[in-house]
């Protein structure tokens, strides 16, 4: 296809209706002249001319003294290409001749390139009403088809973005999809062109190298500065650098513009493409690139530019004991402590490298670099580098903050105990810095709620009597324990008021938004699923990144998931967070992420994984009892193991080892338990146990009237222990989580199969299945398909969705492809579905796989084609 060129042929066409005429073509090289030559040309011959031509500069005035000899019998079009390679004797002939033509049937068609020669024939001819046709570079659109035709396949905007270097020049184009080509470097995926970034392009880059190479080197010069400064740069900063102005660099400006190798955007310039960057920027020795970034730090730095932007350049080019450089990388991590800490822990910890070790802002800059690590979750690394530094000679200032630093590891390492005796050592130097206490306060209460529950609570007591007036960290630190405490202990109203006061009590990010989720947890363990989404989305969007905050978000929110019933959403994020925890050393949030996974190997029937969580959470004392209490992971111990070693078992752990659980506050957090001790006790016909349940969780409704998950809890450990359909029925009704709905409906059907009418039975039942197979608890389904079976009826399996294609989605896939559809980001996916970006990921990849599509793109045209 001959793309780009409908105004030029329609003209051309117009002077071949005419029949006779001077057509002037100019452009530069590779813009299509010759091309357009052979189309009008053949349209020519088409259409009866003859057709005189000459084969190359050579032969021109050999066609000429021919045309000079004979009178054209019929139309003629005579075709002159590379004009500005005649000699001065073959341009002399033409202007003689051209004027001698004009009664005739014929049509010249000059063409030259663009500035390089013929100017007086041009000139001429113009003079005389010859028709001009300038060859400018190809539209938008015609680039957009040209370079569809050459990848074979829409170009996505990378490849546009690349194909734009070559300023719309079709031969330059040629020239780039050719290279391409030959480094196999463009990939087709249904009607979609893609850069591959597995191979490298060496004929690509070979390509654009001398597109490069053949500007002046004042051009070249500006480049490599430019490309140290990014791929996006201000021209006064290249000015700048360069000792000069940006007005003297002007022509080098315009003259790497009008190669295709800097495009201008609205507020700067930019590389047109990475490729083209990275040439230029792989072309400054290493040397003189590290000199040239730390030259690009200080200047950002001496006008008070970002310390953050300054930093990207120190961090490639200072240089040790460049106290300028250095403090340049510490201003920038502590800059981005809270919002980058991985970034806040590379700047601090290259500043360290390059500090002299005699120097005396050593400590304080092996301190930033330790909490920098800490915020990054590399807990060990900043313990051990802390440790370091507290073997040597330190002042007590710096050596406070370094220990304040190994408590806070320890406390996230689980080692409660060693934390509380660090800051209570801390607490008692009398000149502790003032702005440091709150932190070791804080700090040792944490801790102590791990290790000393009686000591925790006495604390914090104390803090909430003393601390009056406007909310500080302390006090809600204090409160949140106080709420913690209220939960284990069965305060479900005390404790959810005390996590609201706590969660309105904090301000500042750095304590990782543990009160804000103790809140969220207590809401959902009463059922309220909207309010306590709401706290965690809020948690999750504040301010801080820090590693510790982004893996206590994960284990929340895998149980929020949990207990309303969206098994498959909790198992991701439980072990994104266990993955984690574990890589990174917070062994403090090892257990309740095995707790969650547990809870869903015993929804899905997988025993084995079941019993290995919960083994491995055991040898972990103190359990937690921070983020989830301590009965949680004492009733998932029960439940697996009544599943897998049966009644006796799970009975002699209650009695054995946590004779205190029925008394605890478990059934506040999990109104569910309390159906399923009732359950067990009847079944081991241990009316005792029974009623001791019933009466617990009855009066846990009767002191917080306000928790409709509870009062549903206790209808439903009443109607079993009294045998009272009703209640089961009511029970069923009013529980907020579908789980326990479930296990409440199929507790009725079981109870109505005594009766002489059982389609009341069936119909309860076939409700619990119904309800189990929507939270995917296959292990629940096939018992209660078991039940269906011995009152005669048949189910079968539950409905199979196609393997693939549309109908294959479930709800959740279907809205997130609605969302993709709409241009939304897998972060903003998440803020309105609930979810974490990586659960957001998990999905796209079983949508991707069911649509036999691998991008977004594709997923975009098929939801539009399906719409």
């Amino acid at each position: 296809m001959f793309r780009g060129r409908e105004g030029e042929r329609e003209l051309l066409n117009g002077v071949l209706d005419a029949g006779t005429g001077v057509v002037l073509v100019d452009g530069a090289a590779g813009t299509g002249k010759t091309r357009l030559l052979a189309e009008v040309a053949a349209l020519a011959a088409h259409r009866g001319f003859e057709v005189a031509t000459a084969q190359d500069e050579l032969d021109q005035p050999f066609l000429l003294a021919r045309l000079a000899e004979r009178r054209p019998q019929s139309p003629t079009l005579v075709v002159l290409d590379d004009l500005h390679l005649a000699e001065p004797g073959t341009l002399a002939a033409l202007r003689a001749l051209l004027p001698a033509s004009t009664h005739e049937k014929v049509v010249w068609l000059l063409a030259r390139r663009c500035g390089e020669g013929a100017d007086r024939l041009f000139a001429a001819a113009a003079v005389r009403g010859a028709v001009r046709v300038e060859l400018r570079p190809l539209a938008d659109n015609a680039i957009t088809e040209l370079v569809a035709d050459l990848a074979g396949g829409i170009p996505d905007q990378d490849l546009r973005a690349l194909a734009s270097t070559a300023q719309g020049n079709p031969a330059a184009l040629n020239s780039l999809f050719k290279a391409l080509s030959e480094d196999g470097q463009v990939e087709i995926r249904g009607e979609h062109a893609s850069l591959r970034g597995d191979r490298s392009p060496r004929q690509t880059e070979s390509l654009l190298r001398e597109r490069v190479s053949s500007l002046s080197g004042k051009a070249r010069h500006l480049l490599q500065v430019a490309s140290v400064l990014g791929p996006r740069f201000e021209p006064g900063d290249v000015a700048e650098m360069l000792a000069s102005s940006t007005a003297i660099l002007l022509p080098a400006l315009d003259e790497v513009i009008s190669a295709g190798v800097v495009t201008s955007l609205e507020d700067r310039l930019a590389f047109r493409h990475e490729l083209l960057w990275r040439l230029v920027a792989d072309s400054v020795p290493p040397p003189v690139r590290r000199a040239l970034h730390r030259e690009a730090g200080e200047m950002l730095l001496g006008r008070g530019d970002s310390a953050v932007t300054a930093a990207q350049h120190l961090l490639h080019g200072a240089q040790r004991g460049d106290v300028r450089s250095i403090d340049g990388l510490v201003a920038a991590a502590i800059a981005v402590l809270w919002n980058a800490p991985d970034a806040a822990a590379e700047l601090a910890v290259r500043a360290l490298e390059l500090t002299d070790q005699a120097s005396a802002s050593l400590v304080h800059r092996t301190v930033i670099a330790v909490r920098a690590l800490i915020a990054a979750g590399k807990l060990t690394a900043a313990q051990a580098l802390a440790q370091d530094a507290l073997s040597r000679q330190v002042s007590p200032e710096p050596a406070a903050k370094l220990r304040h630093c190994v408590a806070t590891t320890t406390l996230l390492g689980a080692q409660h105990a060693e934390s509380v005796e660090i800051t209570e050592v801390l607490l008692e130097e009398p000149d502790l810095l003032p702005e440091l206490v709150p932190w070791v306060e804080i700090t040792r209460m944490m801790a102590l709620l791990g290790h000393d529950r009686r000591r925790a609570e006495e604390l914090a007591e104390a803090v909430v009597r003393t601390h009056t007036g406007s909310p500080d960290d302390v006090l809600a630190t204090a409160l949140a324990v106080l709420a913690a405490i209220a939960r284990d202990t069965g305060q479900p109203g005390a404790a959810l008021e005390l996590a609201r006061e706590a969660a309105q009590s904090v301000t500042s990010h750095d304590l990782c938004a543990y009160p804000q989720l103790l809140l969220a947890t207590i809401l959902s363990g009463l059922r309220e699923f909207s309010d306590a989404d709401s706290v965690v989305r809020r948690a999750r969007s504040g301010p801080s990144a820090v590693v510790t905050k982004e893996l206590m978000v994960a284990v929340v929110q895998a149980r929020i998931l949990l207990q309303a019933g969206r098994i498959e959403e909790a198992a991701v994020e439980a072990r994104s967070a266990l993955s984690v925890a574990e890589e990174t050393g917070h062994s403090a949030l090892v257990a309740p992420a095995l707790a969650v996974l547990a809870m869903v190997a015993i929804h899905t029937g997988d025993l084995p994984a079941a019993i290995e969580h919960v083994e491995r959470y055991r040898g972990r004392v103190p359990v937690d009892g921070i983020i989830f209490s301590r009965a949680y992971y004492q009733w998932a111990d029960v439940l697996v193991a009544y599943v897998g070693h049966g009644l006796d078992k799970a009975l002699g752990l209650l009695t054995d080892e946590y004779p205190g659980l029925v008394t605890s506050g478990l059934f506040a957090e999990e109104p569910r338990a309390a159906g399923w001790f009732v359950r067990r006790a009847l079944e081991a016909k241990d009316e005792r146990l029974a009623k001791a349940v019933v009466d617990r969780v009855e009066r846990l409704s009767e002191e917080n009237p306000g928790f409709r998950g509870v009062a549903a809890a206790a209808l439903h450990a009443r109607g079993l222990l009294d045998s009272d359909a009703s209640l089961l029925e009511l029970a069923s009704q009013q529980h907020r989580d579908l789980w326990a709905r479930a296990n409440a409906a199929e507790d009725l059907g079981v109870l109505l199969t005594a009766s002489t009418d059982r389609s009341a039975s069936v119909k309860a039942l076939e409700n619990a299945l119904g309800l189990y197979r929507e939270i995917g608890a296959s292990r629940d389904s096939a018992r209660v398909l078991g039940r269906l079976r011995k009152l005669g009826r048949r189910r079968r399996a539950a409905p199979v969705r196609p393997a693939s294609g549309w109908s294959s989605l479930d709800d959740t896939e279907r809205a997130i492809a609605n969302l993709v559809a709409k241009g939304q980001t897998n972060r903003q996916i998440s803020t309105q579905l609930f979810m974490s970006p990586h659960t957001v990921n998990f999905h796209l990849r079983k949508i991707f796989r069911k649509l036999g599509i691998s991008s977004r793109v594709e997923l975009v045209m098929r939801s539009r084609d399906d719409q």
